[in-house]
């Protein structure tokens, strides 16, 4: 009898911490797609999806190197819009590029992004990378400006 009340009290425990965990992200986003490869072109450092459309064309391009493509993460353009911040191509692995907040400021919205790079004697995979950050954030009309503090 102990062990079904163990049981059932762990199920029970894993239930209520399922219910309070935030999903991925952070204040003000959520992540839809994060990696080390694109296939959107060698100049882009930012795009903003503003409604359905946009996003298809950012998707495409995007996955333009993968097969079989991905299907799209599911976005409500009536409350939320895309914005993807890219790294430039790099040599090696153990760069990165990450969305870490975003906030307002003079009527903009501020994407606040961290970068990383590896130590000069660390032991990185010898592969072309290009990392990204795809996030959704609350649909505005108003200028995006990025930040890397």
């Amino acid at each position: 009898m102990s062990r079904l009340l163990f049981l059932a009290a762990i199920f029970t425990v894993s239930v209520l911490a399922a219910c309070r965990s935030k999903p991925t992200g952070g204040e003000g986003f959520r992540t839809l797609a994060k990696g080390y490869t694109t296939g959107l072109g060698d100049k882009t450092t930012s795009r903003i999806a503003r409604n359905a459309e946009e996003w298809r064309q950012l998707w495409n391009e995007h996955t333009s190197t993968q097969m079989p493509r991905p299907p799209a993460p599911e976005v409500d353009f009536s409350r939320e819009m895309v914005v993807a911040v890219l790294s430039e191509q790099r040599p090696s692995g153990g760069y990165g590029i990450e969305v870490v907040g975003t906030r307002w400021t003079d009527e903009q919205l501020v994407i606040v992004i961290h970068t990383t790079e590896p130590a000069p004697d660390a032991v990185v995979p010898m592969v072309i990378t290009r990392p990204y950050h795809m996030v959704a954030t609350p649909r505005t009309t108003a200028p995006v400006r990025f930040e890397n503090p």
